[in-house]
């Protein structure tokens, strides 16, 4: 999912068109850089031993392009002082940042622009209040700042999406007619086209004074609204299509990262950027137009998926679910452990959230429900904490996004949700290997001890 602004309003309606096709639910490293150019070595000679099981961990991280939410309290934002309040007690240690290809390069002719302004800093339909137009050297100024304000924190993860219109062609398979420009495959030939847009975004990270990052080659491959067609007919049980078209984008931008590595002076942080891949949506069951992630990682070839130094998921919750419904990553994490190449790699669950984590749905505010809400989070991060995988999970979003409700303030930044005093309390100063934190005050029942479990997710 993303953060809202005119573009990102177009494609959210469309994706809400998608998810009622499909009628199902959605509940949804390498440490060092070689010292020479070039492609890196092939996934087989990059495999690693048998993984120790590491004591528990979690770093928190957020997903957020609104450079008002990120500025650091010290730089007032009219009407943005809640936000601004909310994520510097969370002090994330990664923020993910969406990158627009579609926005910021519209034009083949013209080079991908960091300083092209591509949304009004508000909330869907212009809702107010609005932090100004945003760009994205603004947002990487903003993450430099909270950056400073606390160091070691707020390392970015940049996650391309929105393909050109330019840059696609139409693919092959199920519904391939129905396809959006901006969800169709990388045509053929245009690799150096993605790789050159990868270079341009790496030059403004370190144009805004932030020497290290993580990268994704594409967000939710596995869904039609952002990578279509999913399968090569409508058949539920046909073969998946969108595993080959995203493994383009992997071993383009694996390439191209191990050729800006390479070029990074000997000691810089920037050696340490990170190749992160998946971003797979968890969708409930298999459909024509929709791939479920463990079947997705199955269709990635070892010289693909071998080469992520982190993989990543996206696993969605309600406190109070139509039907119960259970962990929503265990099976791409059941995936990962089979693949001995992906021993040592950690997993990230770079979208999470409670609320109504469905296009369209509507969030129960009640004080009871809020309040389980915070309890089921809770819950989940402190499962995640003791998961000998998962090493880091990501809040989507800090504001309420009213077509997929699940922020941590509501739409106009005049309320702050319980469930923000759980990223608080798990992310802040606290270090990610430290023991887990207590539940906040304000997500108990009012007649409990503290000690109340949550709801079934």
């Amino acid at each position: 999912m993303s953060s809202s602004a005119p573009g990102r309003r177009r494609v959210a309606t469309l994706a809400l068109a998608a998810l009622l096709l499909l009628a199902i639910g959605a509940f949804v490293g390498r440490a060092t850089a070689p010292d020479e150019g070039g492609d890196p070595p092939p996934a087989a000679d990059r495999a690693a031993p048998d993984r120790e099981v590491r004591p528990p961990t979690l770093a928190v991280g957020l997903v957020t392009t609104d450079a008002g939410a990120l500025t650091p309290p010290a730089t007032p934002v009219p009407d943005f002082s809640a936000a601004q309040a909310v994520t510097d007690r969370i002090a994330a240690r990664f923020v993910r940042v969406d990158v627009r290809w579609d926005l910021l390069q519209p034009d083949a002719a013209t080079p991908l622009d960091p300083a092209r302004v591509i949304g009004d800093g508000c909330g869907r339909e212009s809702a107010k209040p609005c932090s100004g137009p945003i760009s994205l050297a603004r947002t990487l100024g903003a993450l430099k700042a909270a950056q400073v304000a606390h160091p070691g924190h707020y390392r970015p993860l940049i996650s391309f999406w929105g393909m050109p219109t330019w840059a696609g062609a139409p693919g092959t398979g199920c519904d391939a007619a129905k396809a959006r420009d901006g969800a169709r495959p990388l045509a053929p030939g245009k690799e150096p086209a993605y790789r050159a847009a990868v270079a341009r975004v790496w030059e403004a990270v370190r144009a805004a004074g932030i020497d290290g990052a993580d990268w994704t080659p594409w967000n939710e491959p596995n869904a039609p609204y952002f990578l279509d067609p999913q399968r090569a007919s409508c058949a539920v049980d046909a073969a998946p299509r969108s595993p080959a078209e995203f493994g383009r984008l992997v071993v383009a931008m694996d390439g191209e990262l191990h050729r800006l590595r390479a070029a990074a002076p000997a000691g810089s942080a920037a050696r340490d950027d990170r190749l992160v891949v998946g971003e797979l949506a968890a969708w409930a069951a298999p459909a024509p137009r929709s791939v479920p992630s463990d079947e997705f990682l199955r269709a990635l070839p070892d010289d693909v998926l071998c080469r992520a130094d982190v993989v990543s998921l996206h696993g969605y919750f309600e406190a109070r679910p139509r039907s119960g419904r259970g962990e929503p990553v265990a099976a791409g994490l059941a995936e990962l452990d089979r693949r001995r190449c992906l021993d040592d790699r950690p997993a990230w669950i770079t979208e999470t959230a409670v609320g109504s984590p469905r296009a369209g749905g509507k969030r129960d505010t009640s004080a009871s429900t809020l309040r389980a809400e915070c309890r089921l989070m809770d819950r989940q991060l402190d499962h995640w904490y003791h998961e000998p995988r998962v090493t880091a999970a990501f809040q989507y979003a800090v504001r309420e996004d009213p077509a997929f409700p699940t922020g941590l303030l509501d739409e106009g930044l005049t309320r702050t949700f319980p469930v923000a005093g759980v990223w608080a309390a798990w992310g802040g100063a606290r270090d990610p290997a430290a023991p887990a934190p207590a539940l906040p005050a304000d997500c108990r029942e009012p007649s409990d001890d503290g000690a109340a479990s949550a709801p079934p997710g």
